[in-house]
């Protein structure tokens, strides 16, 4: 059974030591991950790997970049977001892992394997690059809508509800 070509694949067989630069172009939709397949990530996507290769390891460096288009999350005004993101793995030639002293990824990789893919790691770096929020800094406006939550916030916090007023008597009683 034959596998399927992925995504953002670098064909390794034969290629000397050095570092290698490749650059993809792709849509989020070419991920078929529902996660990605959506209305903010309608701009291309472009993936630069720097892969360098020695006898004993192959180091990628990923780099993703793309133009997002959410709405504020206070204000619903469109915002236009630069999305970036990096990853480094790092595939080991042979079967014996070896320590690592950072957090990167560390992947064996097989003798003898024409080429790496990475697919799953460019999903994960764009998963990883959008925002959990979104807030417009170009609409006055939003930004006192966000300066009146915080105020009323803190308001909250100020005056006593009759539940903390009783802890309080509680806390008195018993110390």
């Amino acid at each position: 059974m034959r596998k399927e070509k992925g995504l953002i694949e670098i064909r390794i067989a034969g290629l000397s030591d050095g570092v290698q630069e490749h650059t993809f172009t792709c849509w989020a939709a070419d991920f078929r991950n529902p996660e990605l397949d959506c209305p903010e990530l309608r701009n291309d996507i472009l993936v630069r790997v720097v892969a360098n290769m020695t006898e004993s390891e192959i180091v990628a460096d990923i780099e993703t970049a793309t133009l997002a288009e959410f709405s504020c999350d206070i204000c619903l005004a469109p915002v236009q977001l630069r999305l970036t993101g990096r990853y480094r793995v790092i595939f080991a030639n042979g079967d014996e892992p070896r320590e690592l002293e950072s957090e990167e990824d560390y992947r064996a990789l097989e003798h003898g394997a024409p080429s790496i893919d990475l697919t799953e790691d460019v999903r994960e770096t764009l998963l990883l690059s959008r925002p959990m929020k979104v807030v417009c800094s170009d609409n006055p406006e939003c930004g006192m809508l966000m300066n009146d939550a915080a105020a009323g916030t803190d308001e909250a916090h100020s005056e006593k509800n009759s539940w903390q007023e009783s802890l309080e008597k509680l806390k008195n009683r018993f110390h």
